[in-house]
């Protein structure tokens, strides 16, 4: 029945998002909606493993009226288990400030996040085998 689920983001400026997207997370652009006004209104990104939509917020609300806010308030955060963690870490923590610094948690990932340019979270974690 279920095949997926994919996260759709309201973002101030699809463009910009999907400039983050594309240098965090290495995702393409897989499909987009025309320029209406200075921005593009939705974006599909994707790489071979992750999916991720962003939708410019009047436009969604447009949409999803229940969706409709004068600012964008983040509600969920997306959690990215990786490899090769540190590696990782040291490569974004040259070019993006760290919102969280690489911890250890009692369920046993190693861990760090970023917030994108909307304030939406992105922790990375890396799970130790055994």
């Amino acid at each position: 029945m279920f095949k997926n689920i994919t996260t759709n983001l309201m973002v101030e400026n699809v463009t910009t998002s999907v400039e983050f997207y594309q240098k965090m997370l290495e995702l393409e652009v897989l499909a987009s909606v025309p320029e209406e006004g200075p921005t593009l209104q939705f974006a599909i990104l994707s790489n071979e493993t992750l999916t991720l939509m962003v939708q410019e917020k009047n436009n969604l609300a447009e949409e999803y009226p229940i969706l409709a806010a004068e600012k964008i308030q983040p509600s969920i955060s997306l959690y990215i288990t990786v490899e090769d963690f540190d590696t990782l870490y040291q490569q974004i923590e040259e070019i993006y400030p760290i919102y969280t610094k690489v911890h250890r948690t009692f369920y046993g990932a190693k861990e760090f996040a970023i917030a994108d340019p909307d304030g939406y979270v992105l922790t990375f974690a890396e799970y130790q085998e055994g």
